[in-house]
């Protein structure tokens, strides 16, 4: 017997900066925010989910490139201490090592990161998985490391890669 999930609902990505990561994820790469940007003190259950313990203070926005808002989502947080100052997170720490984000035009995207001056860590590259089944890569990252693909499926259509 299986779990039965269904798809993916979000992902997080946790920032020092928030303003700057913000601005990363929607003016550069085009994301649209889902409701409003919402500022909280962690209470008991938001700890518990996130394993963290104290007073923690989080700044977040969910983030989409659908526009479908019941679609897969970022969830972008940032929390701070007591004093204001980020929760420190080390690169010891297992935890998502990079994103797959799907764009329609790899030219346009690589002007559009050119243009806003975002460091090219490789390609695009072209990269074969399987037969028949191709796509193109531009490998970047977030203002806070966060490695980013951004890939485009020429042979999908507007189906998934």
């Amino acid at each position: 017997m299986t779990l039965g999930i269904t798809h993916l609902v979000h992902a997080n990505v946790v920032c020092a900066d928030f303003d700057r990561s913000f601005d990363f994820y929607t003016r550069v790469l085009g994301a649209r925010l889902i409701g409003q940007v919402f500022e909280f003190d962690a209470a008991a259950d938001f700890q518990a989910i996130l394993d963290v313990t104290g007073s923690v203070r989080c700044k977040a926005a969910l983030l989409t490139w659908s526009d479908d808002d019941a679609a897969t989502y970022l969830d972008l947080l940032c929390f701070a201490d007591e004093r204001g100052e980020p929760v420190p997170r080390t690169a010891k720490q297992p935890g998502l090592a990079r994103l797959g984000l799907r764009v329609r035009d790899m030219t346009a995207t690589l002007a559009r990161i050119r243009e806003h001056d975002v460091p090219v860590v490789a390609g695009p590259v072209t990269l074969t998985p399987m037969p028949g089944r191709h796509r193109h890569v531009l490998t970047i990252r977030d203002p806070d490391g966060t490695m980013l693909n951004l890939m485009e499926f020429p042979e999908l259509g507007s189906g998934r890669g």
